[in-house]
Formats: structure tokens, sequence, C-alpha cells
């Protein structure tokens, strides 16, 4: 999920200047602090992204190692089987030492395999926490924006119904 609003867009945003108004420079500097968070928020997802994208690529490597090593291990077996029938001796020791050699590399290709589905979970779990953040965050400035919006339309109701002043009249 990508922003619709970059940080370029809110340093260069410029807002009318109205009687009674915020404080402009609080303003800017708010909106540099929010820029700037935004700009960091981009690239940490983009640096996850790229890791994301990363470990697809070295997953799909060891699916493709763990297919050539149950090939490597059908091979073995056959070696296995020609050589049984030449020497029944010689054949016992070569599909045991092939056994041990092929379970070892799959166990291994399978830890392997488990850690990284591990750490694509964990990163999809970080992504997600990500985005719950961005979202309450989001949310937040939404409150923030309604809540500056119906305080300007209460103060501009205001100012309409208020008697004008006379002539020698004070406050």
């Amino acid at each position: 999920m990508r922003p619709t609003i970059s940080a370029l867009e809110i340093r260069k945003r410029l807002f009318p200047k109205r009687f009674r108004g915020f404080d402009a420079v609080e303003v800017t500097q708010f909106l540099e602090t929010l820029s700037e968070d935004l700009e960091e928020m981009a690239r940490e997802l983009d640096e996850l992204e790229r890791e994301n994208a990363r470990l697809k690529e070295e997953n799909t490597r060891h699916r493709d190692t763990e297919v050539t090593l149950k090939e490597t291990l059908l091979l073995a077996q056959r070696s296995a089987d020609s050589l049984r029938e030449a020497s029944e001796k010689d054949a016992g020791r070569i599909v045991g030492e092939a056994e041990t050699k092929a379970e070892r590399m799959v166990q291994q290709s399978f830890v392997r395999m488990a850690d990284t589905e591990k750490r694509i979970r964990e990163l999809r779990m970080e992504r997600r926490n990500f985005q719950l953040k961005l979202q309450s965050t989001i949310d937040l400035f939404q409150q923030v924006l309604n809540f500056d919006r119906e305080e300007d339309e209460a103060e501009s109701s205001l100012s309409i119904h208020r008697p004008k002043k006379r002539e020698g009249e004070t406050a």
C-alpha cells in the first residue's frame, strides 16, 4: 500500500492565510516533520520489498535444489540397483552411503527451506505491522484534519452571527 501523497507535495503545500488562523511557522514545521516521516516510511517499505523479493528468490533456489536433490537420490538408487546385480555386497554398501548422504542433504535442504519460510512469515508479519501502524497514523491525521475542518466551520459560522460593534462600544 503506497501513500497517495508524497513528502514533496506535503512540503510544497501552501494554505491560504485567514484571520485567526493557525500559526504558519508551526504548521510548516509540522508538515516538514510529517514529510520526513513519510519519506522514512517509504524508504523502509522499499527496503522491505527488496528484502521480500530477495527472500522469494532464495526460496526458489532452495526449491530448485530440493528437486535436484530428489533427482540425485533417484539416480543414486538406480545406480545401487545395477551394482546390486553385479555384487550384492558392494551394492549394499553403495546404497547405504547414497541414502545416508541423500537423506542428510534433503534434511539440510528442508532445514534451510523451513528457515527461509519462517523468515518470510516474519517479514510478512513485519509488513502487516507496518501497514497497521501506517494506517493508524493516516487515520489519526484524518481525525486531526476533520477536527480542524469542524473548528474552521464553527468559527466561520460564529463570526457571521456576531453583531457589529458600534462606535464607542468596547468589547
